[in-house]
């Protein structure tokens, strides 16, 4: 499922992340096209189509003069099969929401919207995303798809206005009964991708503690983490890192990079003789040299648990 020439925006956050005007100059800059001549295709099965994270990931965009498109895929019976090949076609921009990624990927593959993602990449179009919307474009990554708040009986209760698709612990709070686990993505790039890289949810753990632990279970792979705040921009055989000014990043910035510390930044992780090795990612530089080919890819054997106690429909 490789794509040679991927265009993206990959954010560490979601609604967070899509909200902040250097990230969409980004995408607009990388989309080649006056804003009045781009299709945005809007994608939020991983929040269940909820209207606040919509709202969030694509008020700038449309302010800035693109048209937006709202394709819903979450339930049986949202839209037909040629609806869907007709949005992915004429998309210019496509931006995947925050959320549950397991629930996504597993929809996107049930009806087949995965194949038209793939199809708009190969033509071009720009795909986007922060945190779910981030990891589903790579072979995996570190997901919070196991924390029941994430799940679509949870998907009626409010999200703080701007607020991220993310849990947050509570300092001084109880922490929640829940894992991390390796979710699969779409495999257009390789690699394991962990977003909100120096965040801390509801379970209490911080991700890039906790990745760590994942990369040693999975170490075959790659892992590539991005802090809430910063992005990771592809253009074709070239990357460059964003690090948005004034935001807090890096949580552990001091222990590699005293230049970068309290920084947003992307992080390397790779598991070398039973160790974790981690660097922090030049600013910018080939794609060859960041990513790479897993040698060997482990699946998550609680994702089963997972599923079903978060079921996806199976059919269109």
């Amino acid at each position: 499922m490789r794509l040679t020439s991927l265009k993206g925006v990959f954010v560490g956050s979601g609604s967070e992340g899509l909200q902040q005007p250097e990230v969409v100059t980004e995408i607009l800059s990388l989309a080649g096209k006056a804003p009045t001549e781009l299709n945005v295709l809007y994608i939020g099965t991983p929040t269940y189509e909820k209207a606040q994270s919509r709202e969030n990931q694509t008020k700038l965009l449309a302010a800035a003069g693109c048209s937006v498109t709202h394709l819903k895929t979450t339930l049986a019976g949202d839209c037909t099969a040629v609806e869907m090949e007709e949005a992915c076609a004429a998309a210019n921009i496509i931006v995947v929401s925050g959320g549950n990624t397991l629930y996504g990927i597993d929809r996107w593959r049930a009806t087949g919207l995965d194949r038209q993602l793939k199809a708009a990449g190969e033509r071009g179009a720009l795909l986007c995303g922060g945190s779910a919307g981030a990891i589903c474009w790579f072979d995996g990554g570190h997901s919070d798809s196991g924390d029941p708040d994430t799940y679509i009986s949870s998907a009626a209760a409010p999200a703080p206005a701007g607020a991220d698709e993310a849990t947050t612990f509570a300092e001084g709070g109880v922490a929640a009964q829940w894992d991390y686990v390796r979710c699969p993505g779409l495999g257009f790039l390789p690699g394991l991708c962990c977003p909100h890289f120096d965040k801390t949810q509801s379970n209490g753990v911080l991700r890039a503690h906790d990745f760590d632990e994942m990369m040693l279970r999975h170490p075959g792979e790659r892992g590539v983490c991005i802090d809430h705040f910063a992005a990771l921009i592809v253009d074709g055989a070239r990357y460059r890192v964003l690090s948005l000014p004034g935001k807090p990043g890096s949580v552990l910035g001091g222990a590699f990079s005293e230049a970068r510390a309290g920084l947003p930044g992307v992080w390397v992780k790779e598991v070398a003789g039973g160790e974790v090795k981690t660097w922090l990612a030049p600013a910018d530089g080939s794609l060859d040299e960041l990513l790479r080919e897993p040698t060997a890819v482990v699946e998550d054997r609680r994702l089963a648990a997972i599923r079903a106690a978060n079921p996806s429909p199976k059919e269109l």
